[in-house]
């Protein structure tokens, strides 16, 4: 029997490209005029305005340059030309300019454009053709429609008239000479006629002729992590619009429309203004402004809370004018963006698309970030991606969909004529906010300036390491703060940035040429800090007459003997153990920190360069060697134990509710985990199946036999 039919879901990316494939063939665009180039264009959902090249969010999710979204060729064509010196260009040779683009961007919405071995059978997204017509290829075009300026002919192709230098100067750059290498391949499948002339290579080269000077090309700068200082100065008070004032302008604003509504909406801007004052004195007098303490709140730095027009105070506190409410809006959202940024690590355009209810409860009772990332996902709607919501992550997205709210009830200006009948925003977590806010899909927010905005207003240089804040510095700071102090950080990394492989990961810890030798300098100091911890317990068991800590593994000993052996050594000398002495002790076994590798979790092996037998493992594989459980040098860490401990009382707990709520599958599988973790320690193995209810649990579980002991690896010596 058949299935019902169904409606065929297609994304409007595939649905558009139909569209214009059943009215117009590939090989057909090069030679469309206006009225069918216009009437494609409108196919393509690109925007039925001649002249100007639009881009959805439908078709563009992850686009967050507003310029892009709606490009004017004609304005961007003059720019370029402008560059190349030439203001008085003939409308002719613009309409003519604004063709070959028109033309250019239909076809690579049509056809397999991309370069690479995985790309070529693909089509160019629309956020890359837009990207593209916005800089490289109206760049290059402007230079083209120069040279036929300067040639004096009227017929022919456009791109025909780039000299060799041109192309030259085009090829030294990487991007340009894609756009180029571009031309040449939907020429050779008959799809584009205008490419630039090949050079004349039947001349022989005379070998006596100075060499061409090709012009020097401009390596890229990459993006540099946030400096550390900078972060000292600029966090403490981020945290402070956060915590401290966020929640009073929350409720301010959220108060606000009640007191608007009752102004008379036709007087001026100014005059609505100076009415609006006094509602908003009356509130911050029946809800004073006070910190956690009870104190009255006031920032511990220079907050701009006006523009300073007139001579007025920029730093006046506390706010008492619509102005001011309005400049600590932007910079709460601005604060928000920042911690966002710190917090999951993502791309701009990951975190732009992100709605209200982005943070979810999941079934572990953790709080988890739901986005999706667009860069290197061949799916059009990007790949879900979650990851956890530290507390000041919920609470930061918390206040922001907050603030969102707020806006949706209030007018885009104070000469709006009335407050909005409807929410402005809808769904967006980041809105336009301010006097020339924008309502619907024009509220785009330019996050590079939001950061540097907020920085100014902070107080901060807005240029941190002479390089202005930008939302992919905050990427690369985690790169660098992971990579220098988490263990095991490029896996970690790789899932959080949501790479496609592990070199990509690499790439971003080891971006600076200093933060390889920072992450070797923390690895060292960990070493030691580990050693000199394992030392101190032992020496307070010493002291106080406690059992010794049950550190493990044939190399175990010499931790007892070092602590013995310094205690008398420090007799000798006159001293006694001091909080430093397990420090300076930890420094000598692990030969400044050389030694004392981690092997496994809790396994160290305490030589100081790497073993060849037992523990036969090569110089390359430092992180994760084959450790054999006899070796002297190995150590078993007493935290195992304690690790061990809480695990089995994990099991158990989850063990019991399942078998107090009739899940007898979900015991089961607890219980196979118990009887693993059991299979580490004889004492803790004999306690625990001394336990009746645990006896019982085990029956019902199939299993009445005792567990067997499991020899393993990491077993205590």
């Amino acid at each position: 029997m058949n299935a019902p039919d169904e409606v065929l879901l297609i994304d409007p990316l595939e649905a558009s490209r139909l569209a214009c494939l059943q009215r117009f063939e590939r090989a057909d665009v090069q030679n469309l005029g206006r009225d069918d180039l216009l009437a494609a264009q409108t196919l393509l959902e690109h925007g039925p305005k001649w002249g100007y090249w639009q881009t959805p969010a439908t078709l563009a999710p992850g686009l967050t340059f507003k310029a892009r979204d709606n490009i004017d060729l004609t304005a961007r064509l003059r720019d370029f030309l402008a560059m190349e010196g030439l203001t008085d260009a003939p409308d002719s040779l613009i309409e003519e300019g604004v063709c070959s683009l028109t033309r250019l961007g239909v076809l690579l919405r049509l056809v397999p454009s991309g370069t690479g071995s995985a790309k070529v059978r693909r089509a160019l997204k629309p956020a890359t053709i837009s990207q593209l017509l916005y800089h490289k290829i109206s760049r290059i075009a402007a230079r083209a429609m120069r040279r036929k300026l300067e040639s004096g002919e009227e017929a022919g192709g456009l791109f025909f008239c780039l000299t060799e230098a041109d192309q030259h100067e085009f090829n030294a750059q990487k991007r340009s000479r894609i756009e180029l290498e571009r031309l040449y391949s939907l020429a050779a499948r008959g799809q584009w006629h205008d490419v630039p002339a090949l050079p004349k290579i039947a001349q022989t080269t005379d070998p006596s002729r100075a060499p061409d000077v090709l012009p020097p090309q401009k390596a890229p700068v990459p993006y540099s992590p946030l400096p550390d200082a900078w972060l000292e100065v600029i966090g403490p008070r981020v945290l402070w619009v956060i915590q401290e004032l966020g929640p009073h302008l929350l409720h301010l604003l959220e108060a606000l429309p009640e007191s608007l509504s009752k102004l008379d909406w036709s007087l001026s801007n100014t005059a609505i203004s100076y009415k609006l004052q006094p509602f908003i004195a009356a509130h911050l007098e029946k809800y004073p402004w006070l910190d956690r303490a009870g104190r009255p709140l006031t920032p511990h730095f220079a907050l701009t809370t006006a523009n300073g027009k007139h001579g007025a105070d920029p730093h006046e506190w506390p706010p008492r004018t619509h102005e001011q409410i309005v400049n600590l809006s932007v910079i709460l959202q601005a604060s928000h963006l920042f911690i966002s940024l710190l917090a999951c690590a993502g791309r701009i355009g990951e975190l732009a698309t992100l709605k209200r209810h982005c943070v979810a409860i999941e079934r572990d009772g953790e709080s988890y970030l739901n986005r999706h990332t667009y860069k290197l996902s061949p799916n059009f709607l990007g790949d879900e991606l979650q990851s956890p919501a530290p507390p000041i992550l919920q609470t930061s997205l918390g206040q922001q969909a907050r603030l969102a709210a707020a806006f949706d009830r209030l007018p885009r200006t104070l000469n709006a004529g009335q407050l909005p009948d409807m929410a402005r925003f809808g769904d967006a977590l980041w809105v336009s906010i301010g006097n020339g806010g924008r309502t619907g899909a024009e509220a785009v927010v330019n996050f590079i300036s939001a950061l540097q905005t907020l920085a100014t207003r902070l107080g901060v240089n807005p240029k941190p390491g002479g390089k202005g804040v930008h939302p992919h510095r905050f990427r690369k700071t985690i790169g660098r703060l992971a990579g220098v102090a988490l263990f095991n950080s490029p896996l970690v990394l790789k899932r959080l940035f949501g790479h496609k492989s592990i070199e990509m990961t690499l790439h971003y810890i080891l971006c600076d040429p200093g933060i390889r030798e920072e992450a070797e300098k923390v690895l060292r100091e960990l070493r030691i800090m580990h050693c000199a911890e394992a030392l101190e317990e032992i020496h307070r068991a010493i002291a106080n007459n406690l059992p010794l800590p049950a550190n493990g593994g044939a190399g175990a000993g010499r931790l007892l003997a070092a602590v013995e052996n310094q205690e008398a050594y420090l007799r000798v000398q006159g001293r006694v153990w001091v909080e430093g002495s397990a420090y300076e002790l930890a420094c000598l076994l692990t030969g400044q920190g050389k030694g004392w590798r981690l092997i496994n979790a809790n396994i160290v092996c305490s030589k100081d360069w790497v073993c060849s037998k037992p523990h036969r493992h090569k110089e390359q594989e430092l992180n994760k060697p084959k450790c054999d459980p006899g070796c002297e040098n190995r150590i078993v860490l007493a935290r195992r134990r304690r690790d061990t401990e809480d695990a089995i009382e994990q099991y158990l707990e989850i063990a019991r509710q399942a078998q107090t709520d009739g899940q007898l599958l979900v015991m089961a599988h607890a219980m196979e985990n118990l009887r693993n973790e059991l299979g580490y320690y004889a004492d803790l193995r004999e306690k625990y199946l001394a336990m009746p209810d645990v006896q019982v649990m085990f029956a019902l579980s199939e299993d009445t036999d005792e567990p067997e002991t499991r020899e393993v690896a990491e077993a205590m010596a």
